[in-house]
């Protein structure tokens, strides 16, 4: 009996050594999976830190370009280069009169082109409906 308590002690002793060895392994395994995600997520954050700084350059120097086309003289220098253009010594301006209907059916002076006293703004009064 004591040859086979002995085997049997043996046998659970070797149980447990291979149940324990499994389960090392099962974790050494899971953390090299947890590791290798861990990896492949850091390259990803990786590549997208690099997209966005691409597209904020990007973004700067359209910016840029942006200021630089807005800016009168930029604009003034390509018309004249680029399209030829001259620049205009004087400029001619023609009056233009408004018939408004409601006037002309009430029976009431159509508006005509200010006189020079009454001012800059009461030729633009049309424009507010005075």
């Amino acid at each position: 009996m004591t040859v086979r308590k002995n085997n049997i002690n043996k046998l659970k002793l070797t149980l447990h050594f291979v149940l324990g060895f499994g389960i090392v392994i099962c974790l050494v395994i899971g953390l090299g999976i947890l590791r290798f995600h861990a990896a492949r997520l850091a390259y990803y954050l990786e590549s997208v830190n690099q997209s966005i700084q691409k597209y904020s350059d990007e973004e700067v120097i359209l910016r840029q370009e942006l200021s630089a086309l807005v800016a009168p003289i930029r604009i003034y220098s390509y018309c004249k280069e680029s399209l030829g253009m001259q620049k205009v010594v004087t400029a001619e301006t023609l009056p233009v009169r408004m018939i408004d209907s409601r006037n002309s059916a009430s029976g009431r002076k159509a508006a005509s082109v200010p006189s020079e006293d009454e001012g800059w703004r009461s030729g633009l009064a049309w424009l507010l409906g005075r």
